[in-house]
C-alpha cells in the first residue's frame, strides 16, 4: 500500500497533465489551434521535469542515507531545471506557429496546480493534525 506521500505525487502530476490537456482543449476551441497546443506545451514543460524529480525522490531505497538521500534530491533539482529548459528550447526551436504567451500561460497554469494541492493538502493536514490531538 502506498504512503500519503507517494500517492499524492502522482495525483499531482495527473492533475497537472489534465489541467494542461483541459486547458490546451478548451482555450484552444476558443483562440484557435496554436494557442491550444502551445498551452498544452508549457503544462508540459512543468509536468515533464516534475515528473522527473518525483522520480529522482521516491526511487531511492527505504534504507538510503540521508546523504544518499541529498544527493538525488541535488540531482533531480538539477535535471528539473536542464529539462525544463531544454523543453522551452525545442518548443521555441520548432518549425511551425507557436504562442509564446500561451506556452508560458500553460506553464504557470501547470505550477499553479501544485500550489493549490498544497493548499487543500495543507488545510487537510491541519485538520487531521487536530483532530489527533
Amino acid at each position: 500500500m502506498l504512503t500519503d506521500d507517494k500517492r499524492v505525487v502522482p495525483l499531482i502530476l495527473l492533475t497537472q497533465a489534465a489541467a494542461s490537456v483541459g486547458l490546451g482543449v478548451l482555450i484552444g476551441f476558443w483562440q484557435g489551434p496554436v494557442v491550444g497546443v502551445s498551452l498544452f506545451l508549457g503544462g508540459m514543460v512543468a509536468v515533464i521535469p516534475n515528473a522527473f524529480l518525483a522520480a529522482r525522490l521516491f526511487g531511492r531505497r527505504a534504507g538510503a542515507s540521508a546523504a544518499a538521500l541529498l544527493r538525488s534530491a541535488w540531482i533531480g533539482e538539477i535535471g528539473k531545471v536542464t529539462s525544463a529548459a531544454l523543453l522551452f528550447a525545442a518548443i521555441f526551436a520548432a518549425p511551425g506557429p507557436v504562442s509564446a504567451p500561451a506556452v508560458f500561460a500553460g506553464f504557470i497554469a501547470a505550477q499553479l496546480v501544485v500550489f493549490g494541492a498544497l493548499l487543500c493538502g495543507g488545510s487537510a493536514g491541519g485538520a487531521r493534525a487536530l483532530s489527533k490531538s
